[in-house]
């Protein structure tokens, strides 16, 4: 009988519903076991289970066990970012790092849109009104904005900064972008999308949208010069990673005015404190670090994963190495 090749899933249990966890078991590829680990375990027990893993996957934790991880043949992400690991050292030790190859692009992007859509329409204001049964009607139909015609400058130009300026064109917003890297001739032409210098996109987008992973380039980011670059009235969005804006910085520009609002998903501190000043600003919309999480979404993060390593024991070269 052939031998079974071992997954070892590492992942916290707020973040993994129990639904998710049995298609997750449900879906193993045939020759594949899967052993759950959870991030409460005694680490005695967690590093056992590394130290017999041939692949890892691993969603909203650390992994700190790179010294018993010598079987271990790719570490697949379900998540797109991977500030929380050490991917140098992993490719120092031949182990692979993939992302979830765009799994949850669409969702963010979708959020992304809904954030600044309800910013725009201040939708906070409204629903909150209502809830206290008051009737605001048209009173602040002057400070309600629409996002046609709008310059949506693009901060990161990867897959899901491309999925925002498709969705934003259908609003016949315009996009631009900013990116170390500029996009394919190709893509910039069926995407309308201009490349231009952050400080310029700053300075003439009406709605900044960040999609850029947090690395010590992109930490603090938008901080208080960045925000004074940007048009007065101006909107902020971020579904990216929360230390990429300086928060204080941002809550001065909120309250002094230059800044007409803000979407935000991610957090400098996550959960937010029930002091945090963003809470009690009505032209800020606020949710809970969950813009790439939908069904569909975990349904694409499981067939990629599962895919890729399939892929790694076939021989065949992982698809969404960030560590190369």
């Amino acid at each position: 009988m052939a031998k079974s090749h071992s997954i070892v899933f590492l992942y916290k249990a707020a973040s993994v519903p129990d639904a998710i966890l049995e298609r997750m078991r449900a879906a193993v590829p045939d020759g594949f076991s899967l052993t759950l680990c959870e991030q409460s375990m005694g680490a005695e027990q967690r590093r056992a289970a590394v130290a017999r893993a041939d692949y890892l996957i691993v969603y909203t934790v650390p992994f700190d066990d790179l010294d018993v991880a010598g079987d271990v043949r790719l570490l697949q992400l379900l998540s797109a970012g991977y500030d929380r690991l050490d991917v140098q050292a992993l490719a120092r030790a031949g182990i692979p790092v993939a992302d979830n190859g765009g799994a949850n692009g669409p969702t963010v992007a979708e959020h992304a849109l809904l954030l600044m859509l309800s910013v725009l329409r201040r939708l906070p204001l409204h629903h909150g009104a209502l809830a206290r049964g008051e009737w605001l009607g048209m009173r602040e139909g002057l400070s309600l904005r629409e996002l046609r015609g709008k310059r949506v400058g693009i901060v990161g130009f990867g897959r899901i900064g491309r999925d925002v300026a498709r969705m934003v064109r259908g609003f016949l917003a315009e996009p631009v972008y900013s990116d170390a890297a500029a996009a394919p001739p190709e893509v910039e032409a069926e995407l309308g999308a201009r490349r231009l210098p952050l400080e310029e996109l700053l300075a003439t987008s009406d709605i900044v949208t960040l999609h850029t992973p947090l690395t010590d380039g992109t930490r603090g980011l938008v901080d208080a010069a960045a925000l004074a670059r940007m048009k007065r009235g101006a909107i902020l969005i971020n579904t990216a990673r929360g230390p990429v804006v300086n928060e204080a910085d941002l809550v001065a520009a909120l309250r002094s005015g230059h800044l007409g609002g803000a979407g935000l998903d991610v957090f400098e501190r996550e959960p937010i404190g029930a002091d945090n000043p963003l809470l009690g600003m009505d032209n800020v919309v606020l949710t809970p670090h969950v813009a790439g999480t939908t069904l569909d979404t975990w349904t694409r993060r499981i067939e990629f994963g599962y895919g890729n390593i399939v892929r790694v024991s076939r021989g065949e070269p992982a698809l969404s190495v960030v560590n190369r």
